[in-house]
């Protein structure tokens, strides 16, 4: 059970990710992304759920209709209806998944730049792992609607089940965000590593849903087209700000970012990025590890004895321990006096195990470098 202190820490953690990495800003091209790729992507739902047929359609408008807000399920309705009363042929087929991928490939992007690892996210991967989500998207959206669906066909013979139909809606988004968040870090993590985010995530959601459709029950103004775009607009923005605040969740707890000024992603903002990265052997990893506890402490590793320093012998295992009384010779540390240095220990398997260690800290206003 983690402390106070330590749940601040976190909290502090986390803000200081969400702010240098620029999530706001990503938050608003997914939205754009979004909004261009909204007409494929109901338009390759529509031919989905017509494919499995069972009148899924129906049931999918309907859906949406009483979980979307007002301006959101119109145009989505619309786009539905316009889907499924227009043929597609196999080019038309590839457009329509080309455009839909469009704001996976946005999301791709934004999870590698979170997690700092924007290097190993070429072209290709974005496509795979775009397909992969978009696959996964359709099956958990159809499998929320079958479910509701089951779910609508008992409520009358028992009692109470309706109470349940919020939880459908999570889970659904639980397995809908899941490979989200494990395809597109480009990271080595298993299905507890993304967890956290894809909770949070899909709880966000179901309360933003909730959100503005409370705020659209005391609102006007809406209801013509220009502010029906910006509902939609807006709520994407927010839906996309959600999810990136759940990578950015899951990169703290997993020690995947470096907690440096702006990160080292191309979008970070600020600062220098890391660039030293040098092979040492142990002798010369020693003497780095004795210079960054003197910058870290401002303590030295020899003593400035005050007193007498005597030594003993253990007889049974021939060991001679010193004991000193003294302190340590000081200068003035590079770290802030009152502030912690945080240590993550990260455990990867890749060809083999890989042991990484992250140190951070932070320096007073008055220095120059860190």
């Amino acid at each position: 059970m983690p402390s106070v202190s330590q749940s601040i820490s976190f909290g502090k953690r986390v803000k200081t990710e969400f702010s240098e990495k620029n999530v706001t800003f990503m938050a608003g091209g997914i939205a754009y992304n979004a909004l261009v790729s909204l007409a494929p992507l109901l338009i390759l739902l529509v031919l989905a759920v017509s494919f499995v047929g069972g009148g899924l359609e129906d049931r999918l408008v309907s859906a949406a209709e009483e979980s979307l807000p007002g301006p959101i399920a119109d145009v989505v309705t619309q786009i539905f209806t316009a889907g499924a009363a227009t043929g597609v042929s196999v080019i038309g087929l590839i457009v329509l998944i080309w455009g839909t991928l469009k704001v996976f490939r946005g999301l791709d992007t934004a999870f590698s730049e979170i997690y700092e690892t924007e290097d190993d996210n070429s072209f290709v991967d974005q496509i795979v792992d775009g397909l992969v989500v978009l696959v996964a998207l359709v099956i958990a959206i159809i499998a929320t609607i079958v479910a509701t669906t089951v779910f609508g066909i008992f409520a009358d013979t028992i009692p109470y089940i309706g109470v349940l139909t919020p939880l459908v809606l999570i889970a659904g988004l639980v397995v809908a965000f899941f490979p989200i968040y494990y395809r597109f870090p480009d990271a080595d993590l298993g299905w507890r590593d993304v967890l956290p985010g894809v909770v949070f995530a899909a709880v966000g959601w179901a309360a933003l849903q909730g959100l503005f459709q409370l705020y659209l029950a005391f609102t006007s103004g809406s209801d013509s087209v220009f502010g029906g775009v910006i509902v939609v607009i807006t709520w994407l923005y927010f839906s996309g700000l959600v999810l990136l605040l759940g990578a950015v969740l899951n990169a703290v707890v997993g020690g995947h970012s470096s907690g440096a000024a702006g990160g080292v992603g191309s979008a970070a903002t600020g600062a220098e990025r890391p660039v030293d990265a040098t092979e040492l052997d142990r002798a010369e990893l020693a003497s780095y590890l004795r210079e960054l506890r003197q910058q870290l402490t401002g303590e030295y590793e020899e003593m400035e004895p005050e007193a007498m320093v005597w030594a003993e012998r253990q007889p049974e295992n021939n060991v001679e321990i010193q004991d000193r009384d003294g302190t340590l010779r000081k200068y003035r540390p590079i770290t802030t006096p009152d502030d912690t240095v945080s240590v993550i220990e990260h455990t990867s398997h890749t060809d083999g195990r890989e042991q990484s260690v992250t140190i951070r800290w932070r320096t007073p206003d008055d220095e120059a470098d860190s």
